[in-house]
């Protein structure tokens, strides 16, 4: 009796054992290097800042289509792509200028580009404008607005007088053009204008509409007429600049959407999850959540009782929390963010919260969609020059992915011991084998 009950012990602890192993191997372990070599990537000087409506930013999507197809990620509604209509910032031919005429139209004076002024991205419906001091108003200040018929401009000097700063893109804003210029700048063209020139300036970019891609994919469900579970990260980032100055966005969002593929390949690892999981690339976050905002309202029916997670920059300095982020009606008690909070707080992680709507969580919960984004909050060089994928902090992958892990299994493996804690399993089947094996020798 005692020897049959070793040898069922033994086989027992075999058979978990042989069953854990198999996991372990079969398991992709999310590596966050392969997250970091994906924003190193992305983030290079080849896609010249991912600018929506750019040849870049096209090659980006098509990257993202085909590292779904190598890791089974399957076409969303038979098609990889999703397309939007929407303006652009078009880049023209010319160079830019601001400069001091006189009455009869001779250069008074030319201002240096990049140096005494250069263009914000946010719209450019009109982009030359020739103006004297009639025309313009609020003198004083850091500002100088011109109005010219039905178009509105506005010179303005940033709060630390430099023009590393590159805006979103906003197309539908009341002010025709934005351009920075230097504190001593303004008051240089201040002082030109009270002696009667004019000022001219000219920058070569238009509001011009084109169709943009938001690439999507799924991995299907045992069970797909429940809600899905949706993961999701921008690509896109502001371009370069009229220097050819690249704003590579690594952080921002480079990061998001490389941790965003990085989590799909070790999803499809885990087996057939429980529900349908959508994992989207969203297309011109920086033209106002556009992408996700077009997402959302066709595909609403498939989607108004899914969980959202967004991803928008992912590896910040570490000693920065992270941010769980809500819209700007949500709370600490709101469900999804309340149960994000008690993760972190079970594992010791440092998080703060945001309320706004300033990624693509937004249209998501103006729909009362659940839907949450993870962020790092170290924001000092984002839309600067600076946003370099050397600056990523691998800790912070790991630190987000430690977060989303526990969400992943809950959402789509829902009651799979075996997932949660597998390494344990084996860990421990190990020992007893090699205990029930040393008594079945010793029985016989």
């Amino acid at each position: 009796m005692k020897k049959n009950l070793i040898l069922f012990s033994t086989v027992l602890s075999l058979l978990i054992l042989n069953l854990s192993l198999s996991l372990c191997l079969s398991v992709h372990q999310f590596n966050s290097g392969s997250v970091k070599q994906n924003i190193n990537y992305l983030s290079s000087d080849n896609f010249k800042g991912r600018l929506g409506g750019t040849l870049e930013n096209a090659e980006v999507s098509l990257y993202i289509r085909d590292y779904f197809k190598k890791n089974n990620i399957m076409p969303y509604s038979g098609s990889y792509f999703e397309a939007f209509n929407t303006m652009y910032p078009h880049r023209l031919d010319g160079n830019p200028y601001l400069r001091v005429t006189d009455s009869n139209g001779f250069i008074v004076k030319n201002y240096r580009y990049s140096i005494d002024f250069k263009e914000d991205l946010i719209n450019f419906r009109c982009n030359r404008i020739n103006f004297s001091k009639k025309n313009a108003s609020s003198i004083l200040g850091s500002y100088l607005n011109v109005f010219n018929g039905d178009d509105h401009f506005l010179f303005y000097t940033p709060e630390d007088n430099k023009l590393t700063f590159r805006s979103s893109f906003v197309s539908n804003t009341a002010v025709s053009m934005y351009i920075m210029v230097t504190k001593n700048t303004l008051i240089d063209m201040r002082k030109y204008l009270n002696n009667g020139f004019n000022i001219d300036c000219y920058i070569p970019f238009e509001s011009k509409q084109t169709s943009l891609n938001n690439v999507i994919g799924t991995i299907r469900g045992i069970h797909p007429n429940k809600p899905p579970l949706i993961l999701c990260a921008h690509f896109d980032h502001v371009g370069s600049d009229l220097s050819n100055n690249i704003y590579n966005g690594a952080l921002d969002n480079a990061s998001g959407i490389s941790f965003m593929l990085e989590l799909g390949k070790y999803i499809t690892s885990l087996g057939t999850p429980d529900r349908n999981i959508i994992l989207v690339g969203f297309n011109a976050e920086e033209f106002g959540c556009l992408g996700s905002k077009a997402f959302v309202l066709k595909n609403l029916n498939n989607i108004k009782d899914s969980t959202v997670f967004n991803f928008d920059m992912i590896g910040g300095n570490f000693s920065k929390p992270i941010y769980i982020m809500g819209g700007k009606k949500d709370s600490n008690k709101t469900r999804l963010i309340h149960e994000i909070s008690s993760i972190c707080q079970k594992y010791n992680i440092n998080f703060s919260y945001l309320f706004e709507d300033s990624s693509d969580h937004e249209f998501f919960r103006k729909n009362n969609i659940s839907a949450v984004t993870l962020s790092d909050s170290d924001a000092s060089r984002i839309h600067t020059l600076y946003d370099k994928s050397n600056l990523i902090d691998i800790k912070s992958i790991d630190r987000c992915f430690k977060v989303m892990n526990p969400e992943i299994i809950h959402y789509a493996f829902p009651n799979n011991i075996m997932l949660v804690y597998y390494k344990q399993i084996l860990c421990v089947s190990i020992l007893t084998s090699i205990i029930f094996l040393k008594l079945l020798f010793k029985s016989n």
